[in-house]
């Protein structure tokens, strides 16, 4: 099975965003900004609308908290499929906390994460320009930040 960037068209969008491929490598500003506005919007996808995908594998709910085990396995169902030798969800448990936790996401595990738990269309789209430095989509404006902006003090 191919990965996410192994395509000539994920290439392309790359090198539109201002990444430089080389071969099969993909290089990338090393700007820890990225990878925290990133992980951030990760992790709000992670604790919303995919939530339920990583709360299947749970042996132990703690409220509002991200289980980076579970998340772990997620990942490894996936990672499975690159992998004839199989993965141990242990083995990944530390890379999902680096990158939750830490804030430090790298191109490959956040291929990872897209495909584990099918994140698709304009979240993609976004975790990538995020992470690779693109022009920036402002977060989408929820009613009670709409509500927060109103109740400020106006400069006069």
């Amino acid at each position: 099975m191919l990965s996410l960037f192994e395509t000539s068209t994920v290439k392309t969008l790359w090198r539109s965003y201002g990444a430089h491929v080389s071969g099969d490598r993909l290089v990338v500003s090393d700007h820890p900004r990225r990878q925290t506005l990133c992980a951030s919007y990760l992790r709000a996808l992670l604790t919303g609308p995919y939530r339920h995908v990583w709360l299947r594998m749970v042996d132990r709910e703690r409220s509002g908290e991200i289980n980076f085990s579970a998340v772990a396995k997620v990942l490894a169902r996936t990672a499975e499929l690159d992998t004839p030798d199989g993965v141990d969800h242990r083995g990944l448990r530390d890379r999902v906390r680096r990158a939750l936790s830490q804030d430090r996401l790298t191109t490959s595990t956040l291929d990872l994460f897209i495909r584990g738990f099918g994140i698709h269309g304009p979240e993609t789209e976004r975790l990538w320009i995020l992470l690779l430095g693109g022009p920036v989509v402002p977060e989408p404006r929820t009613p009670q930040s709409l509500r927060r902006s109103s109740a400020a003090p106006a400069d006069h």
